[in-house]
């Protein structure tokens, strides 16, 4: 439920050892969620710089 929500890294951690009811037991959950600027580092951090031909090192004419 978590990841459908919009959490990445999501995992149960731990038991609490709490129990409500003889059918229910308390847990800790964690998860981080990015905000926009956030996820635009993530992306630009991890995605392969575009070289466009003629530029950067791109392709140019050989010799004739």
């Amino acid at each position: 439920m978590l990841l459908k929500v919009g959490f990445h890294r999501a995992a149960m951690t731990r038991y609490t050892g709490f129990k409500s009811s003889p059918y229910t037991e308390g847990a800790l959950f964690y998860g981080e969620k990015l905000v926009v600027l956030q996820a635009s580092e993530v992306i630009q951090t991890q995605a392969e710089p575009l070289v466009r031909p003629g530029k950067d090192g791109g392709c140019e004419p050989g010799p004739t």
